[in-house]
């Protein structure tokens, strides 16, 4: 918790807790006047703005029709070994030419295992490495 002079004071436990309860809780519409209250209180609270772009995801994935998606982004494609290879900025052009996060419909084929995916360092991606020329090329992966 950053005070008023710039000093930093850790919350205890028990109102971390509290806190994390009350965004829990809360209507996305009521977020804003909650954390007004905190910082009125002098109540600095990192992470809500990864917290509202969560938030926001995860209502946006409920907008995604996945067979439409799917039938759109591979329409006029040809197949190579039974999947679709669509390039990684192809991929985020499509996206945003229909108003979706590329990294929200990325993370939404993965979830319905619709996409292939590679892993760097233990972290998974959602883009696959595809040898083309003299050159790797990030592909997002559609199985058929």
């Amino acid at each position: 918790m950053e005070g008023q002079n710039g000093s930093t004071e850790a919350l205890d436990i028990k109102t971390a807790i509290q806190i994390a309860k009350i965004l829990a809780a809360a209507p996305d519409e009521r977020i804003p006047m909650i954390l007004d209250v905190f910082q009125k209180a002098e109540v600095n609270i990192g992470g809500l703005d990864e917290l509202a772009e969560w938030r926001a995801l995860n209502k946006q994935t409920a907008l995604i029709d996945t067979e439409e998606f799917i039938k759109g982004i591979t329409g006029g494609r040809e197949q190579v070994d039974g999947e679709y290879r669509i390039k990684a900025a192809e991929f985020n052009h499509y996206c945003a030419d229909h108003n979706i996060s590329s990294r929200l419909a990325r993370k939404h084929l993965y979830e319905h295992g619709l996409i292939r995916t590679s892993t760097d360092k233990g972290k998974i991606n959602y883009t696959v490495p595809i040898w083309e020329g003299n050159h790797n090329e990030r592909y997002v992966v559609i199985k058929n």
